[in-house]
């Protein structure tokens, strides 16, 4: 009896012993809290880091590599390089453009990078042997990966390319409702504008400039309010809409009042409406298709979004919202790869667990093998549950 009163405990492990309904009762509470979060915490493929990482772009047509760095390019870098905590900077220049990149330490935040590197480009703009002729602003933007298409969605068949994108659209709207889905771009359909070519010399014949055709076109192009009118006890909201809806309407404005008779701008010019300049091309196998880029929004989980998705593409073709005879394909899909990554890491776990259990098995004995094993998934669960709560 002596010896048992001066024998050595650890208090919680004796504290589990006396009280095991309430051990099991936290390992059930350990075990189902943690697979919720583990079957809630987001799963991507690319994380979202925020990389502190500029990029610059300056278009200078006409002009040839050489000339775009010793006048744009050097200027540039020399005041970047006065930035603290700058750890490289690459440019390359080419026929008309300039690329320049920047790469911080991961101690200055995106924001600040971005903001230091507009200084440091306005800074070089306002030297004098800075070229004041270029065509539009530089293009400074930071590396975001969360701004990467996690899906591209892909229609065609043997439709023009604006019923194509009246689909693609019913689509767009659809998957952006989605709250796991920031953003949805439509690619590979043409821009419409209307189109004024000018005819020199009929313009100058009754003295029309550019200027004159401009003025003319701002001034009637617009709509505006007319203000209120009382019809009985209900006060109406008059609006005085001016704004071309076709080339005809566009062509018949007066441009100009002579001395004899109005002159019309279709007298001057001629008027289209047709594509603007081509900014996006979308192929699939050498077909051209509209394509929708699917952005996800950021912390959400990849894997719900994609089913989310899927669901939404499968309930427009079943209710015949888009017709049975447009092929609708799923490209690039980042899912994939994330669920095969998730699939990896559960049987590396498994193996892991099983081996750890089998080498205990033959030193320790079933006992106390089975113990190391329960308490592995309970401690990798338990991370889970904290990592979650962490936000």
């Amino acid at each position: 009896m002596e010896n048992n009163k001066h024998k050595k405990e650890f208090g919680l492990t004796t504290w589990a012993v006396n009280n095991r309904k309430t051990v099991y009762l936290l390992t059930m509470v350990i075990v189902i809290m943690g697979l919720g979060a583990y079957s809630s915490m987001p799963k991507e493929n690319f994380p979202e880091l925020q990389i502190p990482e500029i990029y610059v772009g300056i278009a200078y047509p006409g002009n040839s590599p050489e000339i775009i760095a010793d006048k744009i390019a050097d200027p540039i870098e020399k005041e970047i390089k006065s930035i603290d905590d700058v750890d490289e900077i690459k440019s390359t220049s080419i026929n008309g453009y300039v690329t320049i990149s920047t790469k911080f330490n991961f101690n200055v935040t995106a924001k600040d990078a971005l903001q230091d590197v507009k200084d440091a480009v306005d800074k070089a703009r306002a030297k004098k042997e800075f070229p004041s002729d270029l065509p539009v602003e530089p293009n400074i933007f930071e590396l975001d990966m969360s701004q990467m298409a996690i899906l591209n969605i892909n229609l065609s068949g043997n439709y023009s390319t604006e019923q194509l994108n009246e689909y693609a659209e019913i689509l767009e709207e659809k998957i952006e409702d989605l709250t796991e889905i920031s953003e949805v771009d439509i690619r590979g359909v043409q821009e419409k504008e209307m189109k004024i070519e000018l005819d020199r010399y009929k313009a100058e014949a009754v003295d029309v400039s550019f200027g004159t055709v401009e003025g003319a076109v701002n001034g009637e192009n617009i709509t505006m309010s007319g203000g209120e009118m009382e019809d009985g006890n209900t006060n109406r909201t008059i609006q005085i809409e001016g704004e071309f809806k076709s080339a005809a309407e566009l062509e018949s404005i007066i441009i100009k009042q002579d001395d004899y008779k109005p002159i019309y701008l279709k007298d001057v010019a001629k008027v289209s409406f047709a594509d603007s300049d081509t900014t996006s091309y979308a192929r699939e196998y050498g077909q051209t298709v509209v394509m929708l880029d699917v952005k996800k929004r950021g912390g959400e989980n990849l894997l719900d979004a994609s089913d989310k998705i899927m669901k939404i593409l499968a309930d427009v073709k079943s209710n015949h919202i888009i017709p049975s005879d447009i092929k609708v394909t799923v490209t690039n899909d980042q899912s994939d790869k994330t669920r095969e990554m998730v699939a990896n890491l559960e049987n590396s776990i498994y193996f892991g667990i099983l081996l750890v259990v089998s080498v205990l098995l033959f030193f320790l004995g079933i006992r106390n093998a089975l113990f190391v094993g329960v308490a592995i998934p309970l401690s990798m669960l338990m991370s889970f549950l904290i990592l979650n709560s962490m936000g």
